[in-house]
Order: C-alpha cells, then structure tokens, then sequence
C-alpha cells in the first residue's frame, strides 16, 4: 500500500511539474526596434533600449539584419555585440533576417543560393537563437490587387521567387540546425499567401501576423468583413501564431496619443483572451525623428518620443498601457 501511494505521489508530482512547466513556458513578450539599421537606434542608444526593454518586463527584441550574399550580417561586429547585450540582459533577440544578392536569378537559383546562405547562417549563429524570421512581409511584395484572399491578387512570377527565397533558406538553415523555431510574417488578411506556403511546403513554424488599426473594424478578432483573423489563421494553417507588429495607423503622427493607448489596451484584453497567440510584440520602441522628412507616416509609431534638442526620452502614454498590462497578466521575466 505504501509502496503504492509513494508510486501515485511521484506520478502526481510529476504530472503538476509537466503542467508548471507548461504553463511557465515564456509567453513572447516583445517589441520592434532597429538597432543595426536606423540611425535613431544607433549604437549610442543600445543601453538605453535594454534598460526600456526591461522596465517594461519584455523578454524578447525583434530586429532587422540585413545579410550579405552569403548569408551573413552585413555587420558582423554589430550584429554579435547586441545579441551578447541581450543576452547578458536575459533578453532574447528575434532577428528578421533580409536576403540579398538574388538580383537576376530564376527561382531555381535562388533557391540554390538561399539555401546556402541558410546553411552559411545557420553554422555560425543558429546554435544561440531560438528564434529567426526570414523575411518581412514578403506577402506585400507580390500582392497585386484584391485583400489577398486568392490566387489571383498576387504576381505568380514574382511568388514563385519570393517562395523560393523562404524554403531554400529555411530548407538550408534547418538543415544545420533542426531544432530552431521560423516565423514568416504577413499583413491584414492575405491568407493566400499563406496558402501558397503551404502549398510548397515551406517548412516554418510561426505565423507572425502584422496588424494595424487600418485593417478593419474591431481589432484582429473581430475584423469587419472577415472576423476573428486569428481563428482563421489557426484553423486553416494549424501553426503558432505570434502578432509580430501592432499599433495604431502612423501612430502619433496627428498627436492621437490616446487613441493609440487606447487602441493597444482594448486590442490587447480581446487578443490574450482569446487564447491564440503565443506572442506579441507592439512596433515599435523608439520615434524615428531622422526619416520624419522622408517618411512622415513610418516616423511616430514609437512608444517612446525625444525631441530634437532633449536627450531625454518621454514616455508617450501606449508605453504605460503596455507595461501595466504585462505587469497584470503574465511573468514575463522567465525565459
């Protein structure tokens, strides 16, 4: 009988320490910032974007990496010397990489050459990132007309490149490193985009949908036409889902600072509730004050501003909405 009861607690106990462990695996908490490629992320600001990152519990930092034609960081030094600051600051990165050096080449090449440039990649860097995306919404690049919902909006020219881009590098990436987890981005409702990832068996592992207050009445779970986005994504693709960009549309540009709290905070109760994304990261950190001449409505999507002759940084009123929330409804400090 004891021997029994010892067997049925060691069972019990490992059971409750399977479902802990579930339930502490780190939800994504994250946002986007571009410490290698803006100039108002330059280097000198790095301390500063960590300290921000962890005031605001978030475990993981979304950042473009352009890479060279052979599948590198453009700026090695640079691209090291970060990931070791997060690191250190138990702060996973989450690289976007961007492929290049596939000018003039037929589909066929390009997957030759991309699935070297993942091989290339994943060798030297792969063994420390648990997460890549390749790619940044590619969907947007071959949509033609229409909402993406079918064949017929994209370019299939342009497609049959772009998915051969995705799977040879991807092919090549998990070829030296299995074990790392791919997301691919894309925008509103282009669900056929999707569907031709699909189709090519384009072997990733998270759907990163890209969302704005632009795209529809409601929020991502409730969007006019197409209702809940994110039950649509889940039912027909049957991938993770993390929401990699959010915000509200050109965020403070017209001084909608309440808007743009207000739009995160009601979004953010529906989408957590709804139980169906695994991550989600606000774009972005910081205002670009540098491109507000040439790109006026890319400019303010920051949670944080700084005037021109400050160098203090203010915390526009979404960056409180967003810690609160993250204090109220998820650990984000295990990793």
């Amino acid at each position: 009988m004891l021997l029994k009861r010892t067997i049925t607690c060691t069972c019990l106990l490992i059971l409750l320490s399977a479902g802990v462990s579930k339930a502490q695996e780190s939800f994504r908490w994250g946002i986007n910032g571009h410490p290698l490629t803006q100039f108002d992320y330059n280097k000198n600001t790095w301390d500063q974007q960590i300290s921000f990152l962890k005031d605001l519990k978030l475990n993981t930092y979304r950042i473009d990496v352009p890479l060279n034609a052979q599948g590198l960081p453009k700026s090695e030094a640079a691209f090291q010397n970060i990931l070791d600051k997060l690191n250190s600051n138990s702060i996973t990165p989450f690289p976007v990489l961007i492929v290049s050096g596939l000018s003039g080449l037929n589909a066929d090449q390009v997957y030759a050459l991309c699935n070297n440039q993942g091989k290339a990649f994943g060798l030297k860097y792969g063994k420390n990132l648990p997460y890549v995306e390749v790619g940044n919404e590619e969907d947007n690049k071959i949509i033609v007309s229409g909402n993406g919902t079918k064949a017929d909006d994209f370019d299939a020219d342009k497609a049959s490149r772009v998915i051969a881009k995705l799977k040879g590098f991807i092919d090549g990436l998990k070829s030296v490193q299995p074990d790392i987890k791919v997301s691919l981005s894309f925008s509103w409702v282009h669900f056929y985009y999707l569907e031709m990832l699909k189709q090519n068996n384009v072997n990733y592992d998270i759907v990163g949908c890209h969302w704005y207050s632009n795209m529809g009445g409601g929020d991502i779970t409730n969007a006019s036409q197409f209702g809940n986005v994110l039950k649509t994504v889940k039912d027909r693709f049957n991938k993770d889902i993390w929401i990699t960009e959010f915000n509200y549309w050109k965020g403070t540009k017209n001084g909608d600072y309440t808007k743009q709290a207000d739009y995160l905070g009601k979004s953010l109760k529906t989408i957590i509730a709804s139980n169906q994304v695994k991550g989600f990261f606000i774009y972005e950190l910081f205002d670009q004050n540098f491109i507000s001449q040439r790109s006026q409505d890319e400019a303010n999507y920051g949670i944080l501003s700084k005037s021109a002759s400050s160098a203090d940084y203010q915390k526009k009123d979404v960056y409180l909405v967003y810690k609160n929330f993250i204090n109220a409804n998820v650990n984000a400090n295990s990793r």
